[in-house]
């Protein structure tokens, strides 16, 4: 009884630190934290079975084993892959799949994208329209600024395409 009370009241209060305390650390303190922790009940551990460890000898005589249970193990290791690659056997075949062809399965997409992307310049025509009427820009005067503007090569004024809108 003298060692059942003092473990439960242990067990009780690391479940409150680890369900109150704990989650309020950053990942670093915890990382922190358990290293500390794990360095200390090691060498806890070690410093108080010291004697039991010295003195546990069975399995001494069975370091002599060693390299050749590790030498044994290679082998099988290296019979086992081995082997499959002798091993004489059919593999399953695929079964074939009946799939909609590429151009079907997008087209919905395609069309939406396309509606979208027209609504989106329908718009900003409707906005570019609005505004230079509103400045004092008359269509005519637009494509003649655009028209005769200082350019060397023959281009008819910026144009813009519905990718460049978005």
């Amino acid at each position: 009884m003298e060692l059942f009370l003092p473990s439960i009241l242990v067990i009780i209060f690391a479940a409150l630190v680890v369900m109150l305390i704990i989650p309020n650390f950053s990942p670093l303190i915890i990382v922190i934290l358990s290293v500390v922790l794990l360095t200390a009940s090691s060498y806890h551990h070690f410093n108080f079975f010291w004697h039991e460890y010295r003195d546990s000898t069975w399995q001494a005589n069975l370091k002599i084993f060693a390299p050749g249970i590790i030498i044994t193990a290679v082998f099988v290791y290296i019979f086992i892959a081995g082997s499959t690659f002798f091993t004489s056997g059919t593999l399953p075949s695929m079964p074939t799949l009946d799939l909609p062809s590429a151009s079907t399965a997008t087209n919905s997409i395609t069309s939406a994208l396309n509606s979208s992307m027209a609504a989106v310049s329908n718009a900003t025509s409707t906005v570019s329209n609005t505004l230079g009427n509103s400045l004092g820009l008359s269509s005519a005067n637009q494509s003649r600024r655009n028209n005769g503007s200082a350019r060397s090569n023959n281009s008819k004024g910026p144009t813009t395409s519905t990718l460049a809108v978005l």
